[in-house]
């Protein structure tokens, strides 16, 4: 095989494996209704539940937090902080369909942890 087959083959191959970077357009067909915390402020060491209520077909949820961890998928997680989380943290929820994609952000303030007075 000659070297300009060669490359015109890993040419070929190489256009065929790329694919499209998604379109990251705002959707008009996706509806936020509320990103909401069941508590806030919480204590390091505690959790809080945060749910993402939207209309719109087809919905992909993807949460991501600058602090704490994160349990669970689809519209509800399970958030939590430790000692080092103090402070204010912004957990993002972008929601995505074949339409496009919408986002919002929600703060949680972790406040330092106290035991609770026994009595």
């Amino acid at each position: 095989m000659s070297k300009i087959s060669l490359v015109f083959i890993l040419v070929i191959v190489c256009l065929l494996a790329c694919s499209k970077k998604k379109d990251s357009t705002p959707s008009a067909d996706i509806k936020i209704i509320s990103l909401t915390a069941s508590a806030n402020p919480v204590m390091a060491f505690d959790t809080t539940v945060i749910t993402m209520e939207a209309n719109g077909k087809n919905l992909q949820y993807a949460w991501v937090a600058n602090h704490g961890k994160l349990k669970g998928s689809g519209k509800t997680v399970k958030y939590s902080a430790c000692q080092s989380c103090i402070g204010h943290n912004t957990i993002t929820c972008r929601l995505l369909n074949e339409t496009g994609e919408v986002s919002d952000t929600v703060m949680i303030r972790v406040t330092e942890w106290h035991p609770k007075n026994k009595h």
